[in-house]
């Protein structure tokens, strides 16, 4: 990373005040949730048709100096590289989304790619010097915690602002898949409280270091695949913090939708977003989205 100083800032975290970051997992915490709440996740330019460059140079130049956000790979390969600054030591992880995917437990393979990235995070703890592991991903935007996710205590449930995550033994061999509690009510009524949970799958992955060029060609594939979610809608996400706690907003194609807590307790506001003038107020003074040089013709074609 050219200027972690710069990418700290970009984040709200100032050296003045945290002079120290120690390498553990409060830090690692820290530096997710900046960058969870600084950089909008989002997927404008492959809106515009244009093919995404991952190379470490043009994630810092894009979200950092040009104050852009990004879509997974961009956003882990910007944290990676600020982690690895910072003297962790870091894994970047291929992984395929289950989320909102059907199940392929009875199909003679996967029915998913490899098109997501996370990272594996290790970190050292005193006295003994032992290590654990950590899964750490700002990319999977909406539903991913943005807090580090303990791969060394099993099946152990871990709760989080969040909601309750919990890492398994994949259907697939050599699989961990990342799963969410979801809760919801079973019965319409407002008068009667009957809830019903499930585990549903994020995504999995294998313990196993991705190579440079699958990265790229993975992220080829996400930003240019014909049929892929990311050039078939225009998708902005960020979290938003208020007096209350955090808020996740969000805009997907021409629905504007603010979360507020999880669960059946949460409170969801959505509006249609009808207007481009609308549109581009929301990608700026909401999402904290710079277009200043931007082209952005072509950028509310998924506005109804």
């Amino acid at each position: 990373m050219k200027n972690v100083e710069k990418y700290l800032s970009r984040i709200g975290l100032d050296r003045e005040d945290k002079p120290a970051l120690p390498l553990d997992r409060a830090t690692l915490a820290l530096l997710m949730a900046g960058q969870s709440r600084c950089i909008a996740f989002e997927n404008i330019d492959i809106v515009l048709k244009k093919t995404i460059s991952i190379s470490p140079s043009d994630v810092e130049k894009k979200l950092v100096d040009d104050q852009r956000g990004g879509y997974c790979w961009e956003h882990n390969t910007l944290l990676r590289m600020a982690l690895e600054e910072l003297g962790y030591k870091v894994m970047p992880v291929m992984c395929r989304v289950r989320w909102g995917q059907a199940d392929d437990s009875d199909c003679e393979g996967p029915n998913t790619p490899f098109d997501h990235l996370a990272l594996i995070v290790r970190i050292q703890t005193p006295p003994d010097g032992k290590s654990n592991c950590f899964l750490a991903d700002v990319g999977f935007a909406g539903t991913n915690s943005i807090h580090p996710i303990n791969l060394g205590i099993g099946d152990e449930q871990q709760n989080f602002p969040e909601g309750l995550f919990r890492v398994v033994t994949s259907k697939h061999d050599d699989f961990h898949v990342i799963e969410l509690r979801v809760v919801k009510k079973k019965n319409t009524d407002p008068e009667v409280d009957e809830q019903e949970q499930e585990w549903r799958p994020l995504y999995e992955w294998r313990e196993e270091s991705a190579p440079w060029v699958d990265q790229e060609c993975s992220n080829w594939y996400s930003c240019t695949y014909p049929t892929h979610l990311f050039t078939t809608s225009f998708f902005i996400c960020k979290l938003v913090s208020t007096g209350d706690g955090d808020e996740r907003h969000h805009i997907s194609n021409d629905q504007y939708v603010i979360r507020k807590g999880y669960g059946v307790d949460k409170e969801v506001i959505t509006e249609q977003i009808k207007e481009r003038e609308r549109l581009m107020y929301l990608v700026v003074e909401v999402f904290g989205i710079n277009l200043d040089g931007v082209e952005t013709e072509g950028i509310d074609r998924f506005l109804s």
